[in-house]
């Protein structure tokens, strides 16, 4: 369980997630920023990407990242890339169907896209998205003026799946290959 944060501003993007990681149904959960190298937001070669649901897809995503890239910057370009992760898994046998599960956000080439529930949105200047179990307090937050940073924080306090420390990736948009 998580809660992530996407914000797109004039002059940067700004991703935010918990450092809470929850497994099995036990509900046993350990937290991401004791282990540095594997974080909730992550940078692969063009690609920055957050992931909610199976860390296991979302640790598979890193890998078909290594190796490939979305082949346009707009809405019908990631959503390609995404179908293709999907054959992907289904190739490598981790998922059968070859159905994405996760939602994600992902930036590539200065612009910030949503895929959830199958689908990609981008989200614009001055814009933001929400995801995971503590979304709607997340939500609440950045509608009220409270900062990506801020707004995890009070997530965290407010909602017993969202765990552990605020973790922030600011990129600045003049400084964005892709």
């Amino acid at each position: 369980m998580t809660v992530l944060i996407a914000q797109n501003t004039k002059d940067k993007i700004i991703l935010g997630a918990d450092t809470g990681c929850f497994y099995g149904y036990s509900g046993s959960k350990f937290h991401l920023d004791n282990h540095k190298k594997h974080l909730k937001i992550s940078q692969v070669n063009d690609i920055i990407y957050s992931g909610t649901g199976s860390v296991s897809e979302i640790i598979n995503f890193g890998l078909f990242c290594q190796t490939r890239k979305p082949e346009r910057n707009d809405q019908l370009g990631i959503q390609r890339f995404f179908v293709d992760f999907g054959k992907w898994l289904k190739e490598q046998n981790i998922e059968p169907d070859g159905k994405v599960n996760n939602n994600y956000f992902l930036v590539f080439d200065k612009k910030l896209f949503h895929f959830q529930d199958g689908a990609v949105s981008e989200i614009l200047e001055d814009d933001f998205a929400t995801d995971g179990a503590g979304y709607r307090e997340a939500y609440m937050a950045l509608y009220l003026g409270k900062s990506v940073e801020q707004a995890i924080n009070l997530t965290i306090e407010m909602n017993v799946w969202a765990s552990g420390k605020a973790q922030i990736v600011e990129i600045e948009k003049d400084q964005i290959t892709g």
